[in-house]
């Protein structure tokens, strides 16, 4: 029988970090992992893998593995599963698709820790990882409601969720002017802005979306983007 036992070192790269959580779920024959499960095995502390990746979701995603979270948890840990569930599916999950094997977190958990509507939780987590707050998605929705102008479109000029969230992904969750990101600079908010202006005839389409921070989305107006 294979001896699974592995020694504590001082330092893991993350190269190596990755291969060692693939031993681990081979050996366990789990699809979904528990950070504390992993770090008991290895001899590590969860701060060696925060420090190379951040987050616990970030290091199975890089080893193909789905992670598994404790019973107390939290709003985090919770977007990090929906992101990953939302990666899977390609599209804004249902509330009833929010069960294994698909999510090893279930709906009742995000119900529990929110005490929202479904829709509601999902626009918390646009916000969480756009930077913009939840009543300037709102106010942006509401004022792509309001009729602009008298060209014919085919599309409409709100921006639902899961393109909104196509979009952010496509561009990086960073700005494409400046760079900016609420990743890497607190404080960064990010909108959707339609390149070729709603009122000038542009559609609603991922092709004529882009995503710009607050000051580059004011400072472009209602003009044509470079």
């Amino acid at each position: 029988m294979a001896d699974y036992t592995i020694k504590r070192f001082n330092k893991y790269s993350k190269a190596e970090l990755i291969s060692a959580l693939r031993e681990f779920a081979d050996a366990k024959g789990n699809e979904y992992v528990a950070s504390r499960d992993f770090c008991n095995w290895l001899g590590v502390s969860p701060a060696t893998v925060e420090r190379h990746f951040g987050k616990w979701s970030l290091l199975c995603n890089k080893a193909g593995i789905s992670p598994r979270y404790d019973r107390n948890v939290d709003k985090e840990s919770l977007f990090q599963n929906l992101e990953v569930v939302w990666e899977k599916l390609g599209r804004q999950p249902r509330a009833k698709e929010i069960k294994q094997p698909l999510s090893p977190v279930s709906i009742s958990k995000y119900q529990k820790e929110f005490k929202k509507t479904w829709y509601e939780i999902c626009l918390e987590f646009i916000s969480w990882k756009s930077g913009a707050t939840i009543e300037e998605i709102e106010q942006e929705s509401r004022s792509l409601l309001k009729p602009a102008s008298d060209v014919q479109h085919k599309t409409n000029r709100s921006i639902s969720l899961s393109l909104r969230y196509d979009v952010f992904k496509r561009d990086n969750f960073k700005c494409v002017i400046c760079g900016k990101s609420p990743a890497l600079l607190h404080g960064v908010q990010l909108h959707i802005d339609h390149i070729i202006p709603w009122s000038k005839g542009g559609e609603t389409v991922i092709e004529n979306l882009q995503t710009l921070c607050s000051e580059c989305n004011l400072g472009k107006s209602d003009k044509y983007s470079a």
